[in-house]
Parts: C-alpha cells; sequence; structure tokens
C-alpha cells in the first residue's frame, strides 16, 4: 500500500498539503488510514516484542551486592520509556481507525445538509403560513364581533361626589378623617 503522498512536481504553485488533498475522498481516505494503522499496528507489536526482551534481559542481570528488588528498579527504569512507545503506537492505530470512521461520517453528513435544509425550509414555510392564516381568521373573527354596550357606572357610595385629588385624600377619607 502507498504510504505517501503522491508525487509532488517541483512546482512552486504546488505545496505539502496540496499532496494529501486527493485523501480527501471516502474511499482514498479509507486505503490511507488502514495502511496507516495497520503500519503503527505492527510497529507496536515490535515495540512489544522489543519491551519483552528488554525487561527479560535487563531484570536477569544481577549484581553482586543487589538487594530484593534492585534488578526490577532497575529493569521498571529502561522499560518505562519503551512502554510509552508501545502504548503511542497503539493509540496511534487507534487514531487512524477512528479518523477513518469519523471522515465517512463527515461525508455523510455533508451530503445530506442541502437535504436536510430543504426539509427545514419547507417545514418553516408551511408553519409561517397556517400561523398567518390563523392570525387573520382571528382578526377577521374579533373584527366582526359586536362589541359589548358601555356600561353606566352610578357613582360610588362611599364618594358621595367628591373628587380625589390625591393618594393623601384616599387615606383621610379611609380613616373617617
Amino acid at each position: 500500500m502507498d504510504r505517501t503522498p503522491a508525487p509532488v512536481d517541483n512546482n512552486p504553485t504546488n505545496n505539502s498539503v496540496e499532496a494529501y488533498t486527493r485523501l480527501l475522498t471516502v474511499p482514498a481516505m479509507t486505503a490511507y488510514t488502514a495502511d496507516r494503522e495497520a503500519v503503527h499496528a505492527g510497529d507496536a507489536h515490535e515495540y512489544a516484542l522489543l519491551l519483552a526482551a528488554v525487561e527479560g534481559a535487563l531484570g536477569a542481570q544481577v549484581v553482586p551486592g543487589d538487594g530484593r528488588w534492585s534488578a526490577s528498579l532497575r529493569t521498571r527504569r529502561v522499560a518505562k520509556p519503551l512502554r510509552k512507545i508501545v502504548k503511542h503506537a497503539r493509540g496511534q492505530a487507534d487514531g487512524f481507525s477512528e479518523l477513518r470512521k469519523v471522515f465517512a461520517a463527515h461525508v455523510h453528513h455533508v451530503t445530506a445538509l442541502p437535504g436536510q435544509r430543504q426539509a427545514k425550509a419547507a417545514r418553516s414555510a408551511e408553519r409561517r403560513a397556517t400561523i398567518g392564516a390563523a392570525a387573520s381568521k382571528a382578526l377577521h373573527k374579533s373584527a366582526t364581533a359586536a362589541a359589548p354596550a358601555p356600561a353606566v357606572d352610578a357613582p360610588a357610595a362611599d364618594q358621595q361626589g367628591a373628587q380625589v385629588r390625591g393618594i393623601t385624600e384616599l387615606w383621610d377619607r379611609r380613616r373617617g378623617a
């Protein structure tokens, strides 16, 4: 499987990013990420074998005067970076697998967007039309409905025809002053 980008001529208009634009289709991205995933998974396997060999060899080294855990601690110190390498190589393989899935989902989402937007616009237009019709009907009903005759209010008995000038007068009348 080809792991390098398409050859780029030495034309100054091309740059290294343009070499990877050929991967922006689902089949090309799938092939590329599957290849990179296989490479990193193979690397992780090789690193794990190296880790096992280092742990076995260094763990068996006994220096005169060692304590009970001295060889194990020395081995652990050397093996720690190798464990990180194995972990990250597996992470890269998993990352390429995830990239393949996410890219395919992205392409599917982008191709479905125009249809979704058109359906949403149709629903909005339909909703506006029904709301407009309902509002028009309500306005028509309220305009044609007979208005009730204004009621003639009799003066209140407690005011006895006196006009109130302010709030303080209301308080004074209530207290009986």
